[in-house]
């Protein structure tokens, strides 16, 4: 008769433990099997107990889940314990070489920072003229000639004879009336314009030299080891 034990393996993420879990699928281990092991510490203890463990074991997996590794969990059939091993193995080695890379490339990165001047500008008031429109008044006076008409009425003595027309509209009742006009000065105003203030802005351009001093990190390289400590 066969017995079935449970194989647990740490990775530093659930992207890892889900790339082992599907190669182990992909090896016919069956998914139901397959399990990633969540919960708090003491719920984690408990499954692992539950699984075989004994508590020292799980308490270790509990607080590497703790520190957040991902716990993924396989029963397996012990005829095939190896196999489930070799394939977790595997993910746990490739996941250590990464971070060994890793290291290595951020020991051996040392930057190198130069400043650059950067040169701009900025505008500021020296000066300039306001032109401001008042009203102001002032007395003006125009002569100008009126004329005033007077009518008056002046009976003087006549000794002629009529003429026809006279005589035949000599006896008819009319009226004749004359009407005196006088002027008054009429004042009304035009404005026009006499004269004109233009603000005008010239431009002049000067070279300014900018003097300043900027910083940059050189690295030096000297081999360290045991070859400088022979020639001593």
């Amino acid at each position: 008769m066969t017995t079935d034990t449970t194989i647990v393996s740490t990775f530093d993420d659930k992207t890892i433990a889900g790339k082992a879990m599907k190669a182990l699928r992909d090896e016919g281990f069956p998914e139901g099997d397959l399990k990633i092991l969540q919960g708090g510490t003491e719920a984690l203890v408990s499954e692992l107990v539950k699984r075989g463990f004994d508590k020292d074991e799980a308490r270790g997996l509990a607080d590497a889940a703790e520190q957040g590794k991902t716990l993924l969990a396989a029963l397996v059939s012990e005829d095939k314990a190896d196999a489930a091993v070799a394939i977790m193995d595997g993910f746990e080695a490739a996941q250590a070489e990464g971070r060994d890379k890793g290291e290595q490339r951020s020991a051996t990165s040392v930057p190198i920072v130069e400043e650059a001047l950067v040169v701009g500008k900025a505008k500021f008031a020296t000066g300039g003229v306001r032109a401001t429109s008042r009203v102001a008044e002032r007395p003006i006076e125009e002569t100008v000639t009126l004329r005033d008409e007077h009518v008056s009425a002046e009976q003087r003595p006549a000794d002629r004879e009529l003429t026809a027309e006279e005589a035949e509209a000599a006896f008819e009742e009319k009226t004749v009336e004359v009407i005196g006009t006088t002027e008054e000065a009429k004042v009304s105003k035009e404005a026009r314009v006499v004269g004109e203030v233009a603000l005008n802005k010239t431009v002049d351009e000067r070279e300014e030299t900018v003097r300043d001093t900027v910083r940059k990190t050189d690295v030096k390289v000297e081999e360290v080891g045991t070859k400088a400590g022979k020639g001593k």
